[in-house]
């Protein structure tokens, strides 16, 4: 047995960061919850259509951090230098690298909805 989508999700970022006034230099810890609501029905695998988005479990409704895996929108662009290493806790760490205000807003694509993207909440970050 597999689950289909039935219809669209509803699909939300709220990103947070760990300070929103930091020195040119420093680390900020960004964060970002995710919320999806959708219909999914289960099948039968035999009853699945030629390519055709299926999963084994319907998304959580309530993802407690997934700053590590959505894509960043940077403004302005080259700002902010993204640590590669992988937090244990999902969230992404970020060095502030021009002065100013940056805005960075999380970015993910729908699973099972093709050419789908969500823009989140954007976090702005005030740099001296």
């Amino acid at each position: 047995m597999v689950y289909v989508l039935e219809g669209s999700q509803d699909v939300q970022l709220t990103a947070t960061a760990s300070a929103t006034q930091v020195k040119r230099g420093d680390q900020v810890v960004l964060h970002v919850e995710q919320r999806t609501t959708g219909q999914w029905k289960q099948i039968p695998r035999s009853e699945l259509t030629q390519g055709q988005c299926w999963v084994y479990r319907p998304p959580v409704e309530v993802e407690a951090e997934v700053a590590h895996s959505v894509q960043w929108e940077v403004v302005p662009e080259n700002s902010v230098e993204f640590h590669q290493e992988f937090q244990l806790d999902k969230s992404r760490v970020a060095t502030m690298m021009t002065p100013g205000k940056i805005t960075l807003t999380p970015i993910t694509k729908v699973k099972c909805e093709e050419g789908r993207t969500v823009y989140g909440t954007p976090v702005e970050i005030q740099v001296e």
